[in-house]
């Protein structure tokens, strides 16, 4: 009725302005032989044809209405019917649940002491299966874990199958720890780029497993996985322990070799790997660690150098002291010479000569030693300051971060105490170059001694002879 309406009031319209249209276009309309009739007859056309299309689309939205409130029905009938089926299935589980509930009290009834064994028997199958699902050699014997968490997630009895599944994946575990075999199997890391490849392994019982192409121990990743997998060492262990696995890889049949064995399964190789190298810690030192290095070879070199050239001195001068042959080879070949060229004056005046001979032929004997001596003090000094440096850096650190993490102290901790080391590698050994040199030095100095006072007191026999 309103789409009715509403075509009147736009014929109405229509018509009004046709008949505006008519009045000021008259001449136009009287030029071109157009009626009022053939206009109304226009109008009544076209209003026609309006009515019939709002007809049209007034039954099409009918006929949706009904096609539409009919889908409506059908999906409540079928919500209707799924709701009955949910009530139905509740009802069911509700009533199974019930009768497992009765069945299940029944069973332990009738199992008595059987249902405390097979509880017992149960709880061993859940500790065991992490621990074969852990081992190395499940690699190897696969489905052992998946058997013993079927049985202790049973709740029904178990066969005589399961209950063999127990002891029999402990049989074969406590055969594997005695096992030194390869296998193939995925290793995260093991690829060119650090992806999962395939590789031959082998392991030594449960314990340890590397690699066999380029000899890489490997770790079990058990944590945040449901399956545990293995893991090429970020931080390999070298020295003894690849080269020791190396063996082993390479060894023949029945040749005993001697192997590392890792209990913790990677761990504590793991930590090995992670030691500071030498070049390491002494890096750790810092630059005061490098100075006292510095100091420790300067020290060093003038000490084998002075050691090597008192010792040559010595022999040359045990050689003169025999031939007694003057020269300038050596300092006792200059005091001879110097007792050559003043024999003939006073013993006093001859014994003075020597002295002073002597004192020049000192400071050249005893040249670099105080070096040597200065440099092994100043070492630990230095290793003392360098202890007091890393204390301030531990202290900073406290300061600014707190105690709560080791390793925020770490580092004034490594400097402190590896200065402290090296000031004390540095001493030790510049002393008792040192101490070797003086002893040599003063050895020369005696030669010197002794072989002076020896031409004097010749000297002062020859005199009381001819007086």
């Amino acid at each position: 009725m309103k789409l009715f309406t509403k075509s009147l009031q736009t014929l109405g319209a229509t018509a009004l302005v046709m008949g505006s249209a008519i009045a000021f276009s008259a001449p136009a309309m009287a030029q071109d032989n157009v009626s009022l009739g053939d206009i109304l007859r226009r109008v009544q056309q076209d209003s026609q044809q309006m009515s019939a299309e709002d007809e049209r689309r007034l039954q099409e939205f009918r006929q949706q209405t009904a096609e539409q409130s009919r889908l409506m029905g059908e999906a409540r009938g079928q919500l209707n019917a799924a709701e009955a089926r949910g009530r139905a299935l509740s009802a069911e589980f509700d009533e199974n649940e019930r009768q497992l509930t009765e069945l299940s009290t029944e069973l332990e009834t009738q199992a008595g002491d059987f249902g405390e064994l097979l509880g017992q028997f149960r709880t061993a199958a859940g500790e065991t299966m992490p621990i074969i699902k852990e081992s190395l050699s499940n690699y190897e014997y696969s489905g052992r874990a998946e058997k013993l968490a079927e049985v202790s997630e049973a709740r029904s009895l178990p066969t005589r199958e399961d209950l063999d599944a127990l002891p029999a994946a402990m049989l074969q575990e406590m055969v594997a720890q005695s096992e030194v075999k390869t296998f193939v199997g995925p290793v995260a890391g093991a690829g060119p780029e650090g992806e999962v490849a395939e590789t031959e392994v082998m392991r030594v019982g449960v314990f340890t497993a590397a690699t066999t192409d380029n000899t890489r121990f490997l770790e079990i990743i058990s944590e945040n996985t449901d399956d545990p997998y293995l893991r090429v060492l970020k931080a390999q262990p070298g020295g003894d322990f690849q080269s020791a696995m190396n063996k082993l890889i390479n060894a023949s049949e029945g040749e005993v070799v001697i192997t590392p064995v890792d209990p913790t399964k990677g761990q504590l190789f793991a930590v090995a790997g992670e030691m500071p190298t030498l070049d390491q810690r002494i890096a750790q030192g810092g630059i005061v660690g490098a100075v006292i290095l510095v100091l420790l070879a300067i020290g060093a070199a003038f000490a084998i150098f002075k050691i090597v050239t008192l010792f040559l001195m010595g022999g040359a001068m045990r050689k003169t002291a025999k031939t007694r042959e003057a020269g300038t080879g050596n300092p006792l070949a200059r005091v001879f010479e110097a007792y050559e060229t003043n024999r003939h004056q006073d013993i006093e005046s001859l014994e003075l000569k020597l002295d002073e001979q002597i004192l020049r032929e000192s400071p050249k004997i005893e040249r670099f030693n105080d070096i040597v001596k200065v440099l092994a003090a100043v070492a630990p000094l230095l290793g003392l300051l360098g202890t007091v440096i890393g204390m301030i850096i531990t202290f900073t650190a406290i300061t600014n971060f707190g105690a709560g993490d080791p390793k925020l102290m770490a580092g004034g901790i490594s400097v402190a105490l590896m200065t402290t080391v090296l000031g004390l590698v540095a001493a030790i050994p510049l002393l008792l170059l040192h101490a070797v040199a003086a002893s040599l030095a003063r050895g020369n100095q005696q030669i010197l001694d002794e072989q002076a006072a020896g031409l004097v007191a010749e000297r002062a026999e020859s005199n009381t002879g001819v007086a």
